[in-house]
């Protein structure tokens, strides 16, 4: 929790007031193509996209270059399913030169299938791996992820790389078909080795801005009369969290979950933060690079890309960020929200705490809150390394 606080909090709060001399990260979703059928995802339920011009590895170098030259640490590699994508390892060997990151996020269907020579390339690299799993209930995760293969390949995945010594984060996305389930997944989890699972409620846009949402994507998400059964979940799951050597976010998102779902199930018409913040700041327009599969350059993750960097790129990627951010940037920070704003529950943690750094004052209720919050964590932190084996 220290070396959190030192690492990523202390330094998000300094830009805040002096200016970010550059963003923290880039993100590509690399590939449209993936190899299960996702019941919330836009590629899942092959909705068409509205271009066939994809990213190559001349495109992927040129990007790497420019975040080297930037002094960016940290490239995110979504899909579709990275892992289809050819020259995946290549791009990672290629970043991990310019001393980057990658955190690569898959379904793991195919990452057992690697040879010990390609394993050894993410673990080289100082690859971070996520696996999305909806449910260790076999029956739960292969409704939602379109196979019935999914739940078996993911662990086989996890183990693969956990013992090849490389982290393994689970990623499940809350939904009506899942909740009842979460903690006891978490403990499934647990006691497979995993050591860290992440959550995030259903986005009821859609993922993919060249695509046009699922019908009804909302309702996908747990229904408002059931809030109490999932909050009772996540209390279970921060109370094992406690005492096991496992981590979770769900103490970040606990705070404002009621208000995403109100709004989901169409009791809220307001923002889904008014809730808890007084005053909202967007962190991640200002902190994330994102880049579409076609090499658009998204002025957020749900907004559709206007500039691309197969067309010019003689201004360099950080320019162009610039330049295709600064619309959203200028209306965001005037307080003119977009709609897809209210579907940011994917990163609105970030956002949260990024407003109550930004704005401690007019948040100073939720601040209170929240500082009460991580020095309970901060205090079970401590209590884990000291006895908990």
């Amino acid at each position: 929790m220290l070396l959190k606080i030192k690492n990523h909090y202390i330094p998000e709060l300094i830009a805040y007031f002096t200016g970010r001399p550059r963003p923290f990260s880039v993100s590509f979703n690399i590939t449209p193509d993936c190899n299960q059928s996702c019941i919330y995802c836009e590629i899942g339920n092959k909705i068409e996209r509205n271009t066939d011009r994809l990213l190559n590895q001349e495109d992927i170098n040129w990007v790497i270059d420019e975040m080297a030259n930037a002094e960016i640490k940290r490239l995110a590699i979504n899909g579709g399913e990275p892992f289809l994508f050819k020259s995946l390892l290549e791009t990672v060997s290629y970043a991990g030169s310019k001393n980057i990151v990658c955190a690569i996020t898959s379904n793991g269907m195919t990452i057992h299938r690697l040879s010990p020579t390609e394993i050894a390339v993410l673990k080289e690299n100082r690859s971070e791996v996520n696996i999305s799993v909806d449910s260790l209930d076999n029956s739960i995760n292969s409704f939602t992820r379109g196979s019935k293969l999914a739940l078996e390949n993911a662990k086989k995945s996890a183990k693969t790389l956990m013992d090849a010594g490389i982290p393994v984060t689970f990623l499940s996305a809350i939904s009506k078909y899942n909740y009842q389930d979460l903690y006891s997944s978490l403990v499934k989890a647990y006691e497979l080795g995993v050591g860290q699972v992440l959550y995030q409620p259903l986005i009821f846009y859609s993922n993919y801005p060249d695509r046009k949402a699922i019908i009804d994507k909302a309702n996908l998400n747990v229904a408002y009369e059931d809030i109490d059964i999932l909050k009772a979940e996540l209390r279970k799951i921060l109370k094992f969290e406690r005492t096991h050597k496992i981590k979770t976010n769900v103490y970040r998102f606990l705070p404002w979950i009621e208000n995403y779902i109100k709004m989901t199930s169409g009791i809220s018409k307001t923002w889904f933060w008014e809730g808890y913040l007084k005053k909202f700041y967007c962190r991640d327009i200002h902190a994330l690079i994102d880049i579409a599969y076609d090499g658009g350059i998204q002025p957020c993750a749900f907004a559709k890309a206007e500039i691309n960097i197969k067309d010019d790129r003689s201004q360099g990627l950080i320019a162009l960020w610039i330049k295709a951010s600064e619309s959203i940037k200028n209306d965001l920070n005037n307080g003119k929200y977009r709609g897809y704003c209210n579907a940011c529950s994917n990163h609105f943690s970030r956002n949260m705490i990024a407003s109550l750094m930004k704005y401690p004052f007019k948040n100073r209720s939720a601040l209170i809150k929240f500082l009460l919050l991580m020095t309970s964590r901060a205090i079970h932190s401590m209590y884990k390394k000291l006895f908990v084996r």
